[in-house]
Order: C-alpha cells, then sequence, then structure tokens
C-alpha cells in the first residue's frame, strides 16, 4: 500500500494544470540527462528523436498547453546544450538553424495530435462510463416494483454525480408535495408549484438557488430532481437523462397499475353478474315452490285432504330450507370475501355433524342411497361445528346434484396420521383433471352428467373450501379407484386437539 502512495500523488499531481506543466518540465530535464549521456555515441542531430520521444509522452499524459511547453521547452534545451557554440542559445550551422526549426514545428504537430487522441480518448472513456451507468440504472428501474422504489433510485443515482444536496421532489394523492429523501431540504413550494403549473422546466433550470430537472412523460410532470446551487454541462446531460428513465419506469408502473384496476374493475362486474345471475335462479325456483304450494293450500285447502296438505307443507319446508341454504352459502361468500370469519371453536362429535347434516339434506338425498362408515370409535374434535356442518352439507348436496337416481353416495370418516379424513363418494359421472382445482373458484359449476339441470351457482364448494381452510384443513377432489363417480376427501388437524382434549 505504502508503494501506490507516490503513484496516487502523481496521478492527482496529472490532473491540475500546475502538475501537467511540472511534468513536461521533468520529462524534458530526463531527456536531457540521458541524451547528454548519449552525446559521446550519436551525433547530436539523432538526439532530436529522444526529445521527440519526450514530446508524445508528455502529449499522451497531459493537454495542448503542457505538450506545447515541453515541445518549446525541448527546442530550447537541444539549443542550448546540443548545438555549437555550446551553452548558449546561438547557432552558427545553418544545417542545425533547420534542423531545430523542422523539429519544433514537428513536435508541435506531433504535441497537437496526441493531445487530441488523448483527450477524444478521455471523453469515449466518459462517455462509455456514462453509458455503462445509464444501463445499469435503465435495469434497476425495470425492477422497480412502484413509484417510491423508482424515485428512490433516482436520487440515489443523481446525489453519486454530484457534491451538492440532491432532493427528488414528487405529488402524492392529496396534491402535496414531498422530497426524496424525506429529510432532504426542498426548495420552497410556490416554486415547485410554478413548475408543475408552467410544464416542463428546461435541462439544468435554475431558480432560487435549486437546479431543475423534470421527469416528465408527454409534458406530464412525474417528478422533479432538484440539486442545490448550480450545474456543470456533462452533469446536466446526465441528470437529464437519468430523469427521462426514471420517467418511463414511472410510466410504465401508472400503466401497470391502470391495467390492474381495469383488471380488477372487469373481475368485480362478472362476479356481479354471476351473483345476480345465481340469485335470479337458485332463489326463483324454491321462491316460486313456496308461493306454488302456499297458495294451493289458500284458494284450495277445502277441497284438499288432509294428506296433501301436509305434502305441500312439507314442501313449503323443504323449499324454505333450500332457500335458506342458498342465502347462507351467499352470507359466508361475503364474510369470507371480507376476512371476518371469526372461530368459536369447541369439542364436537363428528358423527353428530354428520348425522345433522343428512338430516338437513333429507329431502334432497330421498332419490340416493346413502351410507356411513365411522372407523373411530371417538370422533371428537375442537372445531366450529356450524361451519364444519356447512361445509360438509355443501360436499353431500354436491354429490347428490351429480348422483343419479338411486345412486349410491357413501360417507366415510378415519383417521390418517394426524388427521382426521372424511371421504364422501359418488356415482356420478367423475372429474376431468383439468377441472378437479377449477371447482373451486367462486361461481365455477360443471355441467355435466344426467342430472346438470340441477347444477347450482358454484357457490358450496368454494365456500367449503373457505370454511375448512380456515381451521387449517383442506378439501381436495378425486376419482374413485373402482367404478364410476368422484371422491371428495375433507381432511382436518386431529392429533393436536386429541392432545389438549387429553389434557
Amino acid at each position: 500500500m505504502k508503494a501506490l502512495l507516490p503513484l496516487k500523488a502523481l496521478m492527482r499531481l496529472r490532473n491540475g494544470p500546475a502538475g501537467q506543466h511540472f511534468i513536461a518540465v521533468m520529462v524534458v530535464v530526463l531527456i536531457t540527462l540521458l541524451a547528454i549521456k548519449l552525446n559521446a555515441y550519436l551525433p547530436h542531430t539523432s538526439l532530436l528523436l529522444l526529445f521527440m520521444t519526450g514530446v508524445v509522452v508528455v502529449s499522451s499524459q497531459t493537454s495542448l498547453g503542457p505538450s506545447l511547453f515541453s515541445s518549446v521547452l525541448s527546442f530550447l534545451s537541444f539549443n542550448f546544450f546540443f548545438t555549437e557554440p555550446y551553452y548558449t542559445l546561438d547557432v552558427i550551422h545553418r544545417s542545425d538553424i533547420a534542423a531545430l526549426i523542422l523539429f519544433l514545428l514537428v513536435s508541435v504537430v506531433t504535441g497537437n495530435l496526441a493531445s487530441r487522441m488523448r483527450q477524444a480518448i478521455s471523453r469515449y472513456d466518459f462517455a462509455l462510463k456514462d453509458l455503462n451507468h445509464f444501463y445499469s440504472f435503465s435495469q434497476k428501474m425495470t425492477s422497480a416494483l412502484n413509484k417510491e422504489g423508482v424515485l428512490a433510485l433516482l436520487q440515489k443515482n443523481v446525489q453519486s454525480l454530484c457534491d451538492a444536496p440532491v432532493s427528488v421532489i414528487c405529488r402524492n394523492q392529496q396534491g402535496d408535495y414531498e422530497a426524496i429523501p424525506s429529510h432532504s431540504e426542498m426548495p420552497d413550494k410556490a416554486v415547485l408549484h410554478s413548475l408543475w403549473q408552467t410544464g416542463t422546466p428546461a435541462p439544468g433550470d435554475t431558480t432560487a438557488g435549486w437546479t431543475f430537472f423534470a421527469s416528465a412523460f408527454n409534458k406530464e410532470v412525474m417528478a422533479v430532481i432538484a440539486i442545490k446551487g448550480s450545474a456543470s454541462g456533462d452533469l446536466i446531460n446526465s441528470c437529464q437523462t437519468l430523469a427521462d428513465l426514471a420517467a418511463l419506469a414511472l410510466q410504465r408502473i401508472k400503466l401497470f397499475q391502470d391495467l390492474e384496476q381495469a383488471k380488477v374493475s372487469s373481475e368485480t362486474e362478472q362476479l356481479r353478474s354471476a351473483l345476480l345471475s345465481s340469485v335470479s335462479h337458485d332463489l326463483r325456483t324454491p321462491l316460486a315452490s313456496v308461493i306454488g304450494s302456499a297458495s294451493t293450500l289458500i284458494e284450495l285447502h277445502a277441497q284438499i285432504d288432509e294428506d296433501k296438505q301436509l305434502m305441500l307443507l312439507k314442501s313449503i319446508l323443504n323449499e324454505s330450507e333450500r332457500l335458506d341454504r342458498h342465502i347462507q352459502n351467499l352470507l359466508d361468500m361475503t364474510r369470507f370475501g371480507q376476512g371476518k370469519v371469526s372461530l368459536k371453536r369447541d369439542w364436537v362429535d363428528m358423527q353428530d355433524i354428520i348425522s345433522s347434516a343428512l338430516g338437513r339434506l333429507e329431502m334432497v338425498l330421498k332419490n340416493c342411497q346413502v351410507s356411513v362408515d365411522i372407523q373411530e370409535s371417538s370422533p371428537i374434535i375442537n372445531v366450529h361445528g356450524l361451519l364444519i356442518e356447512q361445509a360438509l352439507l355443501n360436499i353431500i348436496d354436491n354429490a347428490a346434484r351429480f348422483s343419479p337416481d338411486d345412486g349410491h353416495i357413501n360417507i366415510s370418516l378415519y383417521r390418517n396420521a394426524g388427521d382426521m379424513v372424511i371421504d364422501i363418494e359418488d356415482q356420478g359421472p367423475g372429474i376431468a383433471d383439468e377441472e378437479k382445482n377449477r371447482i373451486f373458484d367462486m361461481f365455477y359449476s360443471l355441467n355435466q352428467g344426467d342430472q346438470h339441470q340441477r347444477s347450482g351457482a358454484g357457490l358450496g364448494l368454494a365456500i367449503a373450501q373457505g370454511m375448512v381452510s380456515a381451521h387449517g384443513g383442506k378439501i381436495e377432489a378425486l376419482n374413485k379407484q373402482e367404478g364410476p363417480g368422484a371422491l371428495m376427501r375433507m381432511t382436518l388437524p386431529w392429533a393436536q386437539a386429541q392432545q389438549q382434549m387429553k389434557q
């Protein structure tokens, strides 16, 4: 590290005018000393090549002024030490005069060309550095996910280019001005308001002690870079380029947000339409049956025997319960969508929940053969009983709708490791592999099988999935290993509940 200190000091010395002239003097002195040593072996006119080499070295490392200075200094040194009469500036031989004049011309031209080449290379390196910096900045802009991230990157990159304080000003949704970073100094609000009202400021526009650069797209100012004090030409170009790149990123984020908003609006409209369709179809059918049975009892009660009256009353009750299930599903859908479901756990017997669900579906299952296989002697679990019963009811109702007349529905309860598993098997058409996950989507309903006219609004399984997931469980749609039909598997955590009950 100590060996590098003189090199670093020399590099700092080369950057200033005084240091460059000092380098020119030192190079000429070294060349002169070397020429004095070689004078005994070479013709003195051949020593001009050494001085020419020194001029080229100085020109390649400094600017035009030191290059010309080294040319004149080399001319004088050669004339003083190597032309007769020695140690004077007089010249007595015409050949020496011609050589000196030619040397001076060639050294001036060579030094000028070498200096210009160095400046061109320096500009190229600077432009390449800027290009890499802009490319890296644009890559980071591409990965930025929000407006705050873009503006923070913009402020950081502009600050790396200058020593003065840098603030990036934007407007929030309320129209107030905000600075990034938040603790940074901010120009007067009247000046900012004028910038936003009058449109895009000119690059490097200086007002009230601040230099402004607008990050704008289609003349819409999205943000303003504010640099305390004035800015140089190179800094102005770099800052405006960064501001333009940031404007493109901000516009991309704005378009993405607009697209997401349009997508949400479209999905909301689709859900609204599906919900209205569900209400108009699924509520109208039981209501029509209730109205028909009730009007029949009112108008013809004297002409109808007691058995038929009882049948009509049962029809009213069953259709009312069916209507209640539809309304409950709609309410549950709203509650789960808003995240307002709170579990009220209690110790319940799953055998009682299964029996209760089957009792509520008595009319739905009147054309089906239902068998229940409980393989656990004490299927007690800590759950919200009403929610699990509603989830189970929705699954069994779905199985009944897709089962043929006299179809068999088998309900099995067993233990699998630390989980309680309930399988509901039917003899319907089954479920295609590509639809096994979609059937749990809201308002998605299969339309197949002999009884597809019974298909509902597509809420039952979606709500059942939400209810079971709230307990840490899951519902899977599978196909039976033997024979036609589907297998709906409900899994609930059981081991932890059993341990708590024993304690």
